[in-house]
């Protein structure tokens, strides 16, 4: 009998695997697809770059990933500098990115500069909402949007990227903007994040070569423990072990299960005896994200020769921001983007080279005649991917998380959740799937650990 069966080869279910093995225990780390990752996964394009068409950004607080990255070798590519092209209102305008020394950059500063974030996009959803907390709190609200961030991020660095983000939303002092005016702005669809992470101010870098290195990797360490194309159909579970059933083949026998899914396709496993209802009914209410990830290439970078970073964040249209994924300033120039929520969820009924259409014309809408005449494009649309079903994390309905989040990631029986969805920090981004996954196995020893004696 094995001791675990994890279902789930991304980065959850491999560090699950990993911690575990490295620890003695006799594992089966089982993948629907023919592949590792998950929701990360890399392609080659005709003129050999090689693109991230899953997760890609890993920032400076994401301990686990960059140790993941160091260790294998690897070589993170930062922002390309020059401007950033800012759409808002049909106005488009090329700002500068702020010149920020990336050392000052500490994790804590970019932690505060998350939880910033965080509080204004709640901030602006409960405003559009509670007309009542409106009215109640109508001085606080029409304090100035400065003295605000003064108030909510602690850190130096924090509040001066925050403040350039705003700087290029408006044109005013921010210390005449109020508070009231800025939450109208996130309602309207100014994604801070995205505006952010176009403008180079997180820290954010890739992986030159392609981030599925990294589970390939992983994948590779545990040799013939992983089992492909291995479909978890149902799971039983009594008081002594677990017997994990795949669609074919031969079932698992094992002391413990660790799911490794996300919770929308951990629905579609059947789990005997079933788990507590509320479980089904909170998962239900967890919808996963949308996303159509594009790339498109051209013969040479050219956003490059007017100044340009060939980053772009917008508050309306088919596609809302860009990132210039070029490697090389000598090869192809390579851009992409995304088609999101409702857009992806009318473009999948589209063709691709539909799509490569409209995100082309996107495209020259924004920067231009010269981006007419691309050379190559692909996508890849993670709602209609059959082992995914959405990207790139979960929407939680009102209440959901506050009230049952933390309980949906605590074992059922001999089952073990983990993933990126389940994770207590860093929640819907890799570095709380790899966190989560160890987590998890921790909590399987001591499972172990305990019936062993």
């Amino acid at each position: 009998m094995l001791d675990c069966v994890v279902v789930g080869a991304g980065f959850a279910g491999l560090s699950a695997a990993r911690e575990l093995v490295e620890r003695g225990y006799d594992v089966a780390l089982v993948e629907a697809r023919d592949r590792a990752g998950g929701r990360v996964v890399s392609t080659t394009l005709s003129g050999g770059e090689v693109i991230d068409m899953g997760g890609q950004w890993i920032a400076p607080s994401h301990d686990r990933m960059l140790e993941l990255v160091k260790n294998a070798g690897l070589e993170l590519i930062g922002a390309n500098p020059g401007m950033l092209t800012l759409v808002q209102h049909g106005e488009i305008r090329n700002v500068a990115q702020s010149d920020s020394d990336e050392d000052a950059r500490t994790p804590f500063a970019v932690a505060d500069l998350g939880q910033g974030l965080m509080r204004l996009r709640r901030l602006a959803e409960r405003a559009g909402q509670d007309d009542m907390w409106v009215e109640a709190n109508a001085a606080w609200l029409d304090q100035s949007v400065d003295r605000w961030i003064v108030s909510n991020l602690r850190t130096p660095t924090g509040r001066r990227d925050i403040r350039a983000a705003m700087k290029a939303v408006f044109e005013s002092p921010l210390d005449k903007i109020s508070l009231r005016k800025a939450l109208g702005k996130v309602r309207e669809g100014v994604d801070m994040e995205n505006l952010i992470a176009a403008n180079g101010d997180i820290g954010q870098a890739r992986v030159r070569g392609g981030l599925a290195q990294l589970p390939e990797r992983m994948a590779a360490e545990l040799g013939d423990r992983l089992r492909y194309r291995f479909v978890v159909d149902a799971i039983e579970q009594d008081d002594d072990r677990v017997v994990v059933h795949p669609s074919l083949g031969e079932a698992l026998e094992s002391r413990t299960a660790i799911v490794a899914l996300p919770p929308w396709l951990a629905l579609r496993i059947r789990v005997t005896p079933p788990l507590a209802g509320w479980r089904e009914d909170a998962v239900r209410r967890i919808g996963a994200g949308n996303v159509i990830k594009c790339y498109v290439v051209y013969d040479h970078p050219w956003w490059r020769d007017k100044g340009l970073s060939g980053q772009m964040s917008a508050d309306d249209g088919a596609v809302r921001v860009t990132f210039d994924c070029t490697d090389s300033p000598d090869g192809r120039g390579v851009l992409m983007g995304f088609f999101e929520g409702g857009e992806a969820s009318m473009l999948t009924k589209f063709s691709r080279s539909m799509r490569q259409r409209i995100f082309k014309d996107t495209l020259v809408d924004v920067f231009g005649p010269q981006a007419a005449h691309p050379v190559e494009y692909t996508d890849i649309d993670w709602g209609a991917e059959e082992f995914t079903r959405g990207s790139h994390g979960a929407h939680f309905a009102p209440g959901v998380w506050s009230v049952t989040g933390a309980e949906l990631g605590k074992p059922c029986g001999r089952i073990h959740f983990a993933g990126a969805e389940y994770a207590g920090k860093f929640n819907g981004y890799m570095e709380g799937a790899v966190r989560s996954g160890a987590e998890t196995a921790q909590e399987v020893v001591l499972r172990l650990n305990a019936t062993a004696r």
